[in-house]
């Protein structure tokens, strides 16, 4: 680890060198494919290399046994040269944006995405592909920062982070011809050739829903923000409950701004006959203050199974009694563990939870312009759709996922359970698509 530590110092700083905001894969860079492996692989670097084998499927994953072969990836089909196709630049690599907040109040976990991207960078070993940052919250804002890029040669764009920054960068991306990648968990601005990479919550609600009707949970509330994801949430839950999956019985919206939430956990409470699951879609201090009011409004989760989402991938929730046997859905943690302290040995801070978005989007962009086939590499035809649409999908820290023709994105969710000490996972993740059910 120490030697990849220097090695990664040396990298950074021959990024920093190049004087142009681009960064470049070093010549050094240990050479890894992504696809439907890199990710498992790339981050068994510096500990025991492992198999990227479908995650486990029972509570306490096993350990992993060593690689004895390279997996050999899955090829990538040539994309079909398009009028709009990028061209490539002078210097004749393949030019990818980033586009993050790297200053404002949301500057740490931009920098943390930030060193996720330029981990997968060393990691692809590929040193005909540049990676520009640009930060989304300097004067013109994400819109300027995609134009700068653009105009530098961008090919495809990476990010922004929020949703309002992907309504200004998508037209000015469509006029130009160049995709993005956003990393916004908002379906509402996907379109064609713009597609959002977060963990929508509707995937996750369709997964835990799924998970728990079949194990007989028929009747269903909500406790949620009276907000736009808290109707997203209703309306999600709604659907996943439809053809026979159950009903929703009862939900109850909160105000936003309140800190008393006393008054509308014991009207959620005073239906409990009318439910066997209760979703919370919250996190942080607003879950905490919800959790201890569950028991004390007689909410018990012995008789009630309380829902919660991908923000509940936290071991320290299991020390709250009132949440206790809750399950969710989440990305498998096995690959996310290995992520984790990798980047913390690397860097002496553990990556805020989004960075692994930014990770698996450089990697894919990297192994798309290593896998294009001679004449969509010699037209400049890296990041079409075909290309990004693949049915196959791909697999990085957060499970495998794949991008559909309208901007959306499927991937394949475990459902974990809240314990007192940790965490564990009820159904595992898919490993492939055709295993996983929508």
């Amino acid at each position: 680890m120490l030697a990849l530590r220097r090695a990664v110092s040396i990298f950074r700083s021959s990024l920093n060198r190049t004087g142009t905001g681009w960064l470049r894969a070093a010549p050094s860079a240990v050479t890894l494919s992504m696809l439907l492996v890199v990710a498992a692989f790339a981050l068994g670097a510096c500990q025991q290399r492992v198999s990227p084998a479908a995650p486990p499927q029972q509570a306490t994953p096993p350990v992993t046994p060593p690689v004895t072969a390279t997996p050999t990836p899955t090829p990538i089909p040539a994309p079909v040269p398009t009028a709009q196709a990028p061209i490539v630049t002078g210097d004749g690599r393949v030019h990818v944006a980033l586009l993050l907040p790297l200053s404002g109040q949301h500057a740490a976990l931009g920098q943390s995405m930030q060193y996720a991207a330029e981990l997968a960078l060393f990691d692809s070993g590929n040193d005909q592909f540049a990676l520009v940052v640009r930060d989304t919250e300097t004067a013109g804002g994400a819109g300027m920062a995609a134009q700068q890029a653009i105009a530098e040669g961008a090919q495809l764009i990476l990010g922004p982070l929020f949703a309002n920054q992907v309504g200004q960068v998508a037209p000015i991306a469509r006029q130009a011809g160049v995709s993005v990648i956003s990393f916004s968990t908002d379906r509402s601005v996907a379109g064609p050739d713009v597609y959002v990479m977060g963990i929508l919550p509707e995937l996750q609600i369709e997964r835990v829903v799924t998970y728990a009707s079949s194990q007989g949970l028929q009747r269903y509330a909500a406790l949620v923000p009276n907000s736009t994801y808290g109707r997203n949430v209703v309306q999600a839950l709604n659907l996943a409950t439809g053809g026979g999956a159950g009903t929703v019985s009862s939900v109850e919206y909160y105000d936003t701004g309140t800190t008393d939430l006393a008054p509308y956990v014991q009207r959620i409470a005073g239906a409990s006959d009318s439910y066997d699951a209760l979703l919370i879609p919250e996190a942080g201090d607003r879950l905490r203050l919800i959790a201890p009011l569950l028991p004390f409004y007689n909410i018990d989760p012995g008789t009630v199974r309380i829902l919660g989402s991908t923000l509940w991938d936290d071991t320290r929730l299991g020390s709250e009694p009132g949440i206790a046997g809750a399950w969710f859905a989440a990305p498998p943690r096995e690959s996310w563990q290995r992520f984790e302290s990798r980047y913390r040995q690397l860097y002496g801070e553990s990556p805020k939870r989004l960075a692994s978005l930014a990770y698996d989007a450089t990697a894919l962009a990297a192994a798309l312009a290593r896998g294009a086939g001679p004449e969509a590499a010699a037209a400049g035809v890296f990041y079409d759709r075909a290309a990004i649409t693949q049915i196959d999908g791909f697999a990085g820290i957060d499970g495998i996922f794949r991008f559909q023709q309208d901007g959306s994105v499927q991937r394949g969710l475990a459902v974990m359970e809240l314990q007192y000490g940790g965490i564990v996972t009820k159904d595992a993740a898919p490993a492939r698509f055709e295993d996983a059910i929508y």
